[in-house]
Parts: C-alpha cells; structure tokens; sequence
C-alpha cells in the first residue's frame, strides 16, 4: 500500500513540475510512510523516499516503514538533513499550511532550490478498503458507546459528566482516542453549534447535542445526535423534524459526480424555502479519515466533486441563538451509486424519560 502511495506522491510531482516534496504534517506521515512516531520528515524525490527522525523512533521507523523509506537519524539538524537530501532538487515542494516559517527560513538558506506550498490532502481524500473498514469500526465504537450512555443521562447530571462517560465508554470499546473535544450542548446552549460541554446540569424539556466521534487505527468517525429529555413539545418536534428532513436530504444527494458546492445549496435552499435558511450557519459537511476535518468539503466555497470511496459526513443544523438548537449528523462512505451510511445510531427523535 505504501508503495502504491509513494508513486501517486511521485505522479502528484511530475503534474507540478517538482523534484522533490518534503512531508511534516504526522497525518501525511503515516498516509505516505505508515511512521507514527512523534518526530519526523519524509523527504521523496523521484530516485530516493528517505524518513528522517531521531534516535528515539529509529528503530520504530525502521519497523514501520522500512521497507520503502531510508531511514536516518538528522541527530538534531533536521534542516541540514532535509537540505541535504535535496541537494540536487530544483523545484520542491511542501506543505503550505505545515511548515514554519523558521523551517522555511532554514531550509531555504541551506538549498539552491525553489520551494513551492502546496495542499497534500486531496491526495488522501479518495479512501481504500482498508481505510474504510476502519471508519466503519470507528462508527461503530462510537454507536455502541452512544447506546450505553443514553439510559445514564438525567435530570442534574452536567453536560462534562455525559461527555466523561461517553468518551470512557468509546475508550473501553477500543477507541484509541476521542476523535476531537466532545460537544455535548443542552437547553440554549444547543445552539452553539460547538458548545463543548460545561458544568451546565442538564435539565427536563432540554434538547441535548452530542457531537462526538472515536478513533480505529488512526481513523476518525463522527456523529451528531439531537434528542430531548423529557417530553419534547410539539414545537420541538417540528424543528427537529426540519432538520431531520434536510438531512435526509442531504444522505440522498451523495454520489459520485455530484459537486460538493450543490450539495450544500440544495440543502441550503430547502431551509431558505422554509424560512429557516439563516439559522444554517455552518457548512453542510466535510471529509475525515486520519484528521477530523479533511478534504472534500461540502461548502458554499468548495470546488470538489465527490467521487467514490470517499468518506464525508452530513450534517445540517439549525440555531436559534437564545433558544434552542438541532444538528443531525453521520458519517458516510461514497458507493457507485450513492453512500453506504456508516453510522447507525436511530435519527428518530429520542425522548428520555
């Protein structure tokens, strides 16, 4: 898999006309090298893929990657070892949103070539069988930790004790993380669309927001549950049932082929017909995989076009600050004919009692 990998990076460089690319970002690490120790730098030229880390992950690298990278310790000269193995690269490239200024500073001091930012990601959106079975697990972690907390939420308890024993419960499941800060959000805090969780009690009538994701073998999942303790009034019903409704949706647009830009105005337009439009404040999706929030997204500003086996969420929300507020969201797989939903946790509103 590696291997395949490495030679996409090096069909990536010929389309930008470069001799080399140097990776310092851990997710591109470990998509490019499998490395996941906590230093360390990719430096690939069509001839040679070296892995340049100290003397704490040496033999870990050697382990882990091996096979297709040199790897070297740069002995604390981690510049001059970079600029060393591009001594003979003309144009390079590096991750424009990663590397420092003092590394570019260094870097750029001790080389004769141009070096040129660019975005690594896209190259990462489009998912393997292998990374989406670990989504799919990850999904599934948070599912199962999901349904053992829900019968342990009441009246009093605080929105940090439910996102306590639900990251515990993932973790006890196999997670190897949370996927990010949990977003547990009740009564007028729902509408913070991320309201992470306070010493707020939780109370009757609240609608609670859980935005919360596990992780399996370095891949993230993510979901959104919307649910009511207590009774939800008639009014409750009926917003939720708005959001639960664009959602839908929003699963139905997911396909390949489709732009991701649409995607969003579609589902934005059913809200604007409906008069909600302007409590949609936030993008409709986004990829995941070995980061959280990855390519594509599917935004008002996005030029992407969903192709299959990506992975990205739908996630519309609705907040009325002061109020109140409903997200809806899961996780899914692009197919060839639209998505496989890979989490599976009930959209029906849930009232606790």
């Amino acid at each position: 898999m590696i291997q395949e990998r490495v030679k996409n990076l090096r069909a990536y460089m010929a389309t930008q006309h470069a001799d080399g690319v140097v990776i310092l970002q851990p997710e591109n690490l470990r998509y490019f090298s499998d490395f996941t120790g906590g230093e360390g730098a990719l430096v690939v030229t069509h001839a040679t893929a070296e892995l340049w880390t100290d003397a704490r992950y040496t033999e870990q690298a050697a382990l882990q990657s091996g096979t297709v990278y040199a790897v070297k310790n740069h002995e604390g000269k981690l510049a001059a070892a970079i600029s060393g193995s591009l001594a003979a690269a003309g144009q390079v490239l590096y991750e424009q949103q990663v590397l420092t200024h003092y590394m570019y500073e260094a870097l750029a001091a001790r080389s004769q070539g141009r070096f040129v930012g660019v975005d690594l990601t896209p190259l990462r959106a489009v998912k393997t069988s292998a990374e989406i079975a670990a989504t799919r697990k990850a999904c599934a972690i948070a599912d199962a930790a999901f349904a053992k907390v829900l019968p342990r939420l009441h009246p009093g308890m605080t929105e940090r004790e439910a996102a306590a024993q639900l990251e515990c419960e993932m973790l006890l499941a196999g997670s190897e993380e949370k996927s990010f800060t949990t977003i547990v959000a009740s009564g007028k805090r729902s509408a913070m669309p991320h309201g992470t969780a306070t010493d707020k009690p939780l109370e009757t009538g609240d609608f609670i927001t859980f935005d919360f994701g596990a992780v399996w073998n370095g891949y993230h999942s993510d979901m959104t549950r919307t649910i009511v303790l207590g009774h939800a009034s008639q009014e409750q019903k009926e917003f939720y049932r708005l959001v639960r409704e664009s959602q839908q949706l929003g699963l139905s647009l997911i396909k390949p082929g489709m732009n991701c830009r649409e995607a969003d105005a579609e589902v934005r337009a059913f809200l604007t017909e409906r008069g909600m439009g302007k409590y949609f404040t936030h993008s409709l999706g986004h990829g995941t995989g070995l980061e959280i929030h990855e390519a594509p997204i599917l935004s008002p500003r996005s030029t992407a076009t969903l192709r299959k086996n990506m992975i990205v969420t739908v996630e519309p929300g609705l907040y009325i600050e002061g109020k109140y507020g409903v997200r809806i969201e899961d996780s899914l797989a692009v197919t060839a004919t639209g998505c496989e939903v890979l989490t599976q946790t009930s959209k029906e509103l849930m009232e606790l009692f």
